[in-house]
């Protein structure tokens, strides 16, 4: 029995990660290895995601920072010691994905991995009278090079290091080289793996999704590597990149779980509301038929055809998150009454303690302030508690017009409650 539950629970979230594989199908994405990632021991569950992620149709630009680039001049005599062990690291990600992924569904795989001289560079300079020596910046990104490689199903690798067009070599921060080649590329993404799950909030909790300004607005309180990727975060989101994620390198299987999955593990910052409450569209029909046919089955919503539905569409009002329908409900107006009714209320199982219904509701009580109806009603047959709360009132049914009387599914027995606008 227990093997039996496994695999149950193993298959529906197979079937709920599909919307996912969907959306990121075709996505170019920038994972960024932040100090420490290549020689965690969780590492080679770090490659084999990538590659999965690679084999489910990602672009993926893979960028790595061997050590952390200081603010402070990098002198000519170091280089040597600092490319040698940038390369070094380099070679041991593209041996890891050369190797065959042993003991992973890809084994045996064939995984190209591109590295080159895609990023141009040029000298930081002098500085308040001080030579930074071989510490640069970056002067320009190959982005017909990239797109090349990502074209060709290759995954892109770059190094923290920047060619001059005078052949000179130079030390970049990879943070730099991150936000750079994700604006230039106009990545979907961007990922940064650290030795860190997220932003926390003051009570210890995750924010599993921040706007830019709230997360600008928790620096202060983060530690010092923290705050580097908080700032990558938020000025990745302000160059045009829809989405940034903060995840740890030592989670196994954060990378599958960040994307492909409701909340993810880390936290994901957007210019705005990731959730959005809006007035559903035609892609949205699918989701709002998903979401509401399991409680038609067990009697919660009113019987009604995937046509019916189409064709009220324009009365739905949704709430989504990554493109996904997590909430919906309906403003049915009738040109010949004062009233109308609420119908199709439902919330994903994941979100009915999150308090979208409600805010649902009062979006379409205001929708229906607007068109100057006076009354809004319901029909229900194990909510009507939660509706009284919202300040709906148990009516009997001839308090409705005949019009509204006539819709109604009797053997159903459903309790009716108004709520007046006044």
């Amino acid at each position: 029995m227990a093997e039996l539950t496994t695999q149950t629970d193993t298959l529906d979230w197979f079937r709920n990660t599909a919307p996912y594989i969907n959306t990121h199908r075709g996505t170019t994405v920038i994972v960024g290895l932040r100090h420490g990632a290549t020689t965690h021991h969780n590492f080679i569950n770090v490659v084999h995601d990538l590659a999965l992620m690679q084999s489910l149709g990602l672009r993926l630009v893979i960028v790595h920072e061997h050590q952390p680039m200081p603010l402070t001049p990098v002198p000519s005599e170091a280089m040597e010691t600092l490319i040698a062990s940038t390369l070094d690291a380099r070679t041991q990600i593209e041996r890891m994905f050369s190797m065959g992924l042993p003991n992973s569904p890809l084994h045996n795989a064939r995984l190209r991995v591109i590295s080159g001289n895609f990023v141009t560079a040029r000298p930081v300079g002098v500085i308040n009278g001080v030579d930074h020596g071989a510490r640069g910046l970056v002067r320009h990104v190959d982005v017909g090079g990239i797109t090349h490689a990502l074209d060709g199903s290759s995954i892109c690798l770059l190094s923290a290091l920047g060619y001059s067009p005078a052949g000179e070599l130079f030390a970049l921060d990879a943070l730099d080289v991150m936000r750079v080649v994700g604006r230039s590329i106009g990545a979907d993404k961007l990922i940064i793996m650290s030795d860190f799950n997220g932003i926390e909030a003051a009570d210890g909790s995750l924010y599993r999704q921040l706007t830019v300004d709230s997360a600008r607005s928790e620096v202060l309180t983060a530690t010092a590597a923290q705050r580097e990727c908080i700032a990558l975060a938020c000025d990745a989101c302000d160059a045009g990149i829809p989405r940034a994620h903060l995840i740890s390198f030592q989670a196994d299987g954060g990378l599958l779980k960040e994307l492909y999955t409701h909340d993810g593990v880390g936290t994901m910052i957007s210019p705005g509301e990731y959730e959005q409450l809006k007035p559903a569209e035609a892609h949205d029909l699918a989701g709002i038929i998903e979401l509401i046919r399991p409680l038609q089955r067990e009697g919660v919503l009113a019987e009604r055809s995937n046509d019916q539905i189409e064709r009220d569409l324009t009365h739905y009002t949704v709430v989504t998150k990554d493109s996904r329908v997590i909430a919906c409900a309906a403003l049915i107006k009738n040109n010949d009454s004062d009233i109308a009714e609420i119908a199709s209320v439902a919330t994903h199982p994941d979100y009915r303690d999150s308090g979208w219904g409600e805010r649902l509701i009062e979006r379409l009580v205001q929708d229906a302030k607007e068109s100057n109806i006076r009354r809004v009603y319901v029909r229900t047959t194990q909510t009507g508690h939660w509706f009284q709360e919202l300040g709906f009132k148990a009516v009997a049914e001839t308090e409705l017009p005949d019009i509204e009387r006539q819709k109604a599914q009797h053997d159903r027995n459903s309790n009716i409650l108004v709520r007046s606008l006044g």
